[in-house]
């Protein structure tokens, strides 16, 4: 009877376990960070897969013009990733792709202004 019971409460446990969520980038080491974004990329479709490179890659990007070396750059990129989501990626990316956009239309906005006022 204990051992059904015991069956039962480990059964119901893998059964909760099973799914997750999305897989948080570690970037405690470099391995880590490899392993877990490598696993974290599975976690978006191929719609936005696009979008996670890209914002991955403008990370990169940022932390290269920081860096004074291939450690410390390293090391910044995955600190600057470390505890986020593919998911958390995407959707930060689409927020700033929308601002970006949206700042860009102003300017063109405020040259045209600015041309026919010349």
């Amino acid at each position: 009877m204990r051992f059904m019971i015991l069956l039962s409460a480990a059964m119901a446990l893998a059964s909760c376990g099973t799914d997750d969520g999305p897989t948080v980038i570690d970037g405690s080491s470099q391995q880590a960070f490899e392993t877990t974004l490598a696993a974290a990329r599975r976690d978006v479709g191929a719609r936005d897969r696009l979008k996670l490179e890209a914002a991955i890659r403008e990370h990169q990007a940022r932390m290269f013009a920081k860096a004074d070396d291939r450690q410390e750059y390293q090391r910044l990129v995955r600190e600057g990733m470390d505890g986020l989501t593919a998911p958390a990626i995407v959707a930060q990316f689409d927020k700033d792709v929308d601002r970006v956009s949206g700042q860009a239309a102003d300017a063109v906005f405020d040259a045209k202004r600015a041309l026919k006022g010349l």
